[in-house]
């Protein structure tokens, strides 16, 4: 670094040596988008999890993955009252009543699909309270 020509060395911690160095980084490499490696690790994780076979893992995966593809496209041959995983359930759903509320008008997002946990018990108040 041709800084530490001019300053000392005990000037240099690492946040403002990097800061040197950053831009020129930047120049060589370009936006961080293109040198991302996430997107890549998180494939081959999971290509890792088909792997079952741990002698041949190539075939692993590509077995796994066939199997996967495979599922997928027999799906759409189902009639549609079978439950798949491009036709599953929503995420609170137990198969209870459609709207908790027996009320009509009442806004979409308060009925909620479900059933009520326990036994309905009505409340009245006092008007003294």
């Amino acid at each position: 670094c041709n800084m530490e020509q001019i300053f000392p060395p005990a000037f240099f911690d690492v946040m403002e040596h990097l800061a040197v160095h950053l831009p020129y980084e930047v120049e060589l490499g370009g936006p961080v988008h293109y040198r991302w490696m996430y997107p890549f690790e998180r494939f081959i994780g999971y290509l890792k999890g088909k792997a079952k076979n741990i002698v041949r893992v190539e075939g692993s995966i590509v077995s796994g993955s066939l199997s996967q593809e495979t599922s997928y496209f027999t799906e759409f041959y189902f009639p549609s009252k079978v439950r798949t995983r491009k036709r599953a359930a929503k995420r609170y759903d137990d198969g209870g009543v459609g709207r908790s509320y027996p009320m009509e008008g009442v806004p979409d997002i308060f009925s909620s699909v479900g059933r009520l946990g326990g036994c309905i018990k009505e409340v009245w108040w006092a008007d003294e309270n």
